[in-house]
């Protein structure tokens, strides 16, 4: 196997619905992935969604009785079983073509890089979650370039050997809204594997992150419920604004 995509999702059956209808057909060599789809406790019709991959050998599907959280990534990762793990969040709605060939060729290319992520579509709409330009510098290596700097982790690959170093401190740590699973490994690939991180300048996936998307697929409420729970305030005021209509 080498890789293994990961999708954690609870209650945005129309976003996660987009997004395994695009993520498999994305893949260069699907005999070489598995999809791993982990429900976390949805109450909505992402099990309707779920139930339409039931036969289909690419995507395990694993089916928790309630939202755990991020710190459901603590599972979800010991069930990969790829050379590489792709954390894919539901709400990344397009990918670039053969996105499986073009992940093993960065990461073969960029051997001191040990969490590497898609580019994002940004505009009026959406930053894609990716902070602006200054905050990047460039590294090219035979005509491929990475921008070294923040990197979430909306379509992340990191090496599962490399992980492996890492898990018994990820398993330990408090992986919530404010300290998410992707700034806790870049972090700890970085200071305790002395690798850096970054996106592939010219991969880009369109990540649907903001209220403006969440409007546009009816998840206006799950967002606002989520960031609530987190004690994200200032999120759960600007996406209550498109709620009301304000904006």
């Amino acid at each position: 196997m080498k890789f293994s995509f990961v999708v954690l999702t609870w209650n945005r059956y129309k976003f996660l619905e987009k997004c395994l209808e695009e993520l498999t057909n994305s893949l260069a060599n699907p005999i070489q992935c598995e999809i791993i789809v982990m429900d976390n406790g949805s109450t909505d019709k992402t099990g309707e969604v779920l139930d339409r991959y039931k036969a289909n050998k690419l995507i395990r599907i694993i089916r928790r009785k309630k939202n755990y959280g991020l710190s459901s990534y603590k599972k979800l990762f010991g069930y990969a079983r790829g050379e590489y793990i792709v954390v894919v969040d539901d709400d990344v709605l397009a990918f670039p073509k053969n996105m499986d060939s073009t992940f093993a060729d960065y990461m073969q290319t960029f051997s001191n890089y040990g969490f590497v992520a898609l580019n994002v579509i940004q505009d009026e709409f959406t930053n894609g979650a990716k902070p602006p330009a200054e905050h990047y510098t460039e590294e090219t290596i035979d005509g491929k370039t990475i921008q070294h700097g923040p990197t979430g982790g909306w379509c992340t690959c990191f090496r599962k050997k490399q992980y492996r170093k890492l898990w018994w401190k990820f398993m330990f740590a408090d992986i919530n809204m404010k300290t998410g699973e992707d700034g806790f490994l870049a972090t700890a690939f970085r200071e305790k594997l002395g690798l850096k991180s970054g996106i592939i300048k010219n991969a880009v996936c369109f990540h649907a992150s903001g209220p403006y998307y969440a409007r546009q697929y009816g998840h206006l409420d799950r967002e606002i419920e989520k960031y609530a729970q987190a004690g994200l305030h200032d999120f759960v005021e600007t996406y209550q604004k498109y709620q009301e209509g304000d904006i």
